[in-house]
């Protein structure tokens, strides 16, 4: 039974978990080899989350047991284990007549295909796949799987054999989803967490390799990082950001979140989606559970219409039949068809829209322009570039623009560093979370490397994607080598930072000595996602250092509450002759985050290239 997922949750955890990296400089190739993906004439469509896993062993043709269905009541409609009660009663996910029925209702809702549930290789739903598309083909239907979880042992590998024999079984049916000829796959949070972002990059690659022609990976996360890995990104469930909210601010909410969405896709070429949901209410399979009220149809409505208005490629339903999360749009007990019958206007309006124009940025997050990219990466020049392992990868996506590619180090080099290290690589990237390798043979040799970088005059830019660089080791040990390596950082107290931002306190960043032109000059501190506040304590440096603000935290009254962008010359204080460039992890993904990147890899070119 699926787990909600709290998109601000789920989001940062995915975004920061990247385990099974590919090999070193394997991972730099595969991400350009992602980057050369390009959409650009994707028909509108809309999609619903299909669920094949009921079982009734009284019905004729079906799969024989019970199955997702518990404390049955059908003289008084009721079902221990669903919201509401379906029309059709407690049906069987096998039964073709079910499934031609359910297709039928799709078509006449202007549903264009299902995305089938799907948990592995001989599972209850696997078995239903075959009567699913069978019934898709006859109605005029597409469908595809929701890939739910990766099988043991969770590897990239095991990821992309699992899917390469999934399209080699199914993906020749008529009824396949597909795009530019290729089948598409939808990827669930669950397994984008399995592997992480890192090692969807391996997966994506390989199965691209393993299956003729290719294929398309829709992944369940809706961040940049993410849009330069899949072929197109989504959310499958967005309860957590509607709880309590009526329907007008349903409206504002959708409003201000998914423009952003389609954007972030956009600016990779990349599908977009918009992901609608009637409702939802688990209080019956959960404690305490969630509940997100319909508003007698008002809640769908209005997100259809921003949906409508936001223009992505394709609008999802969550879903067609969750019965146990209440999210259904199938014919109910409680609801009869309205559903169905409000869905079939609203995609009637969705697809009567003039063909989608090229993608572009949205105006809200184009902060800049790909002429001000190229002039900031130009600064660079020639520069020889190293980044640490397991860097983020929008980190790394604008250094592959690069006439000179930048090269992945291995922690083993970092350990052997002698101080000529600062010559073969004036700039050392770090974009991984909290944690790195401190140790490869001898206690803190990683330290030691790093420390000869910086006291050989290595410029060491902290881009991290958690919010406490260097503060674990491999084995999870807080170790806190931050300030050893002359970035000071706070995480309460007087010094600043914080685990939630102070309640009823306007709070807004603001640039100092405007030396990023990308950037605005003042900007509000994030609503949502991760708020934990590790400013650089500028306090913390010796006189003599050179200390350079950037973006400084302050309320409406002034009040400074630290530094989230800095750069410091160690000219007094150890690492002496180290140079180190930071910047607060969350701004990285705020609608500012790529601006701020490329105006920062300017300033770095600036800094190791003086005119």
């Amino acid at each position: 039974m699926r787990r909600l997922v709290l998109l601000s949750v789920f989001v940062l955890a995915a975004a920061c978990s990247f385990s099974s990296p590919v090999a070193a400089q394997t991972e730099l190739d595969a991400l350009a080899e992602r980057a050369k993906i390009a959409y650009t004439g994707v028909p509108r469509k809309v999609l619903a989350f299909y669920y094949p896993w009921y079982g009734n062993p009284e019905v004729e043709g079906g799969s024989g047991q019970w199955a997702h269905w518990s404390d049955v009541d059908e003289e008084n409609h009721q079902i221990g284990s669903s919201t509401h009660y379906p029309t059709l009663g407690p049906y069987d996910s096998h039964d073709p007549r079910l499934i031609a029925q359910h297709c039928a209702w799709a078509r006449q809702a202007g549903v264009d295909g299902l995305i089938v549930s799907w948990w592995g290789k001989g599972h209850f739903t696997d078995r239903a796949m075959r009567p699913i598309l069978d019934a898709c083909q006859q109605a005029g239907l597409e469908a595809t799987i929701y890939y739910e979880s990766v099988p043991h042992p969770t590897t990239a590998q095991a990821a992309a054999d699992d899917v390469v024999d999934t399209l080699n079984r199914y993906a020749n049916h008529p009824a396949w989803l597909r795009v530019d000829r290729k089948p598409v796959v939808f990827v669930y949070g669950r397994a984008v967490g399995q592997i992480g972002l890192n090692g969807w990059l391996d997966a994506a690659v390989r199965v691209n390799r393993q299956y003729p022609g290719g294929a398309v990976l829709m992944g369940d996360q809706l961040s940049r990082s993410a849009a330069r890995v899949f072929d197109g990104i989504h959310t499958y469930n967005t309860a957590g950001q509607l709880r309590d909210k009526e329907p007008p601010q349903v409206s504002q909410w959708a409003a201000a979140r998914y423009p952003g969405w389609v954007e972030a896709a956009d600016a990779f070429r990349r599908i977009s989606t918009i992901t609608v949901i009637p409702g939802y209410d688990d209080t019956k399979i959960r404690e305490p559970g969630l509940c997100v009220e319909r508003f007698d149809g008002a809640s769908y409505r209005r997100q259809w219409e921003e949906a409508i208005r936001a223009d992505p490629h394709w609008v999802l339903i969550t879903s067609w039949n969750e019965w146990h999360e209440g999210s259904e749009i199938e014919p109910s007990f409680e609801d009869g068809d309205k559903y169905l019958k409000m869905t079939a206007e609203l995609t009637a309006r969705f697809k009567s829209r003039p063909p989608r124009p090229r993608p572009r940025p949205h105006a809200a997050s184009a902060a800049i322009s790909d002429e001000a990219k190229r002039r900031q990466l130009d600064k660079l020049g020639d520069v020889r570039i190293g980044i640490l392992p397991e860097a983020q990868l929008s980190v790394v996506w604008p250094l592959l623009q690069l006439p000179q590619r930048p090269k992945t180090v291995s922690w083993e080099q970092v350990a052997r560093w002698s101080n000529s290290a600062a010559e073969e690589f004036p700039v050392l990237i770090y974009g991984a979370d909290e944690t790195y390798r401190q140790t490869v043979d001898q206690p803190g040799d990683v330290d030691a490397g790093l420390l000869r970088y910086l006291k050989a005059g290595g410029l060491l830019v902290v881009l991290p994607s958690g919010p406490m660089p260097f503060h674990y080791n491999a084995d999870h040990q807080p170790v806190g080598t931050s300030r050893k390596l002359g970035l000071p950082l706070s995480i309460s107290g007087d010094r600043g930072g914080w685990e939630e931002p102070p309640e009823g306190v306007e709070l807004r960043f603001v640039q100092v000595g405007r030396r990023l032109a990308n950037v605005p000059a003042e900007f509000p501190f994030p609503d949502s996602g991760d708020l934990r506040w590790r400013p650089l304590v500028r306090s913390d440096l010796a006189d003599g250092d050179r200390f350079t603000p950037l973006v400084e935290l302050r309320d409406a009254h002034g009040k400074h509450y630290g530094d989230a962008v800095a750069y410091v010359e160690h000219r007094a204080s150890e690492p002496q002759g180290g140079r180190v460039l930071y910047a607060w992890f969350t701004l990285l993904d705020s609608p500012h985050g790529e601006a701020l990147l490329y105006d920062l890899l300017g300033f770095v070119g600036e800094t190791v290239r003086p005119e």
